[in-house]
C-alpha cells in the first residue's frame, strides 16, 4: 500500500513511522551524519511544502519512503548540495521537483553489493511518476549515490546527471534529472535483478 500526502493531511502517527524509518536507513544503517528532531531524522525541508510518499507491506511496515519539494521554494538540494551540481546552478522551476529522503530496502548480495530496488520500491517510485504527470511536472532532481542510480537506470527510468559523481564522507554521489515523459506509464518499471 501506498500512502501519498503532506505532514498535515497524513496521520501523525504515519508521518513518525516514515521519520523511524528514514532514521534507521540514513542513520543505523548507512551512518549518514544527519539531523535529529524529537528523536528522528527530520530536518528543516520536512515543512508544508513537502509531499510524502510511504509504502507499507501488508503487516503496515513501512518498506521505503520518499519525499518531493519544488525546487521554486526552499529545499535540499539548493542548499546543501552544491558541490554535486559542477558548475550548473542549482534547478529553479516550477517544473521541476526535488526527490529527497528516498529510502529503500534493498536486496544485497552477500558482499554487501546492491543487487536490485524490491517491486514495492518500484511501486513507490510509479507512484511519484504518476503524481508528477499529474501535475504537469516535467523532472525530478535527485541527489543519490551511483548504486541507486545505476538500480533505477536497470529499472528503465530515463536519468541523466547534473555533473560528474563526486567524493563526499558517505560514498560516491550524483544529482541526476528523472524525466517524467507522459507516454511512459509506470507499470514498465521493472526489477532489474
Amino acid at each position: 500500500m501506498i500512502t501519498i500526502g503532506g505532514r498535515n493531511e497524513l496521520a501523525p502517527d504515519v508521518v513518525n513511522s516514515m521519520h523511524a524509518f528514514r532514521h534507521e536507513i540514513f542513520v543505523r544503517r548507512l551512518g549518514w551524519s544527519l539531523p535529529m528532531i524529537e528523536g528522528v531524522e527530520r530536518d528543516q525541508y520536512d515543512n508544508e511544502d513537502a509531499i510524502y510518499f510511504i509504502a507499507r507491506d501488508p503487516a503496515d511496515r513501512i518498506t521505503a519512503c520518499a519525499r518531493l519539494l519544488p525546487t521554486t521554494r526552499e529545499c535540499l538540494l539548493s542548499e546543501l548540495a552544491g558541490e554535486l551540481l559542477g558548475h550548473n546552478p542549482p534547478p529553479q522551476d516550477p517544473w521541476i521537483w526535488e526527490l529527497s529522503r528516498f529510502a529503500t530496502s534493498v536486496r544485497k548480495s552477500g558482499e554487501g553489493r546492491v543487487l536490485t530496488l524490491s517491486q514495492p520500491t518500484l511501486d513507490l517510485l510509479a507512484a511519484i511518476i504518476d503524481f508528477a504527470r499529474q501535475r504537469d511536472i516535467k523532472r525530478l532532481v535527485l541527489g543519490t549515490c551511483v548504486a541507486i542510480e545505476r538500480l533505477l537506470i536497470r529499472a528503465g527510468f530515463d536519468i541523466h546527471r547534473l555533473a560528474a559523481p563526486r567524493r563526499m564522507p558517505d560514498g560516491l554521489f550524483v544529482v541526476v534529472f528523472i524525466e517524467v515523459h507522459p507516454e511512459l506509464h509506470p507499470v514498465a518499471f521493472r526489477d532489474a535483478s
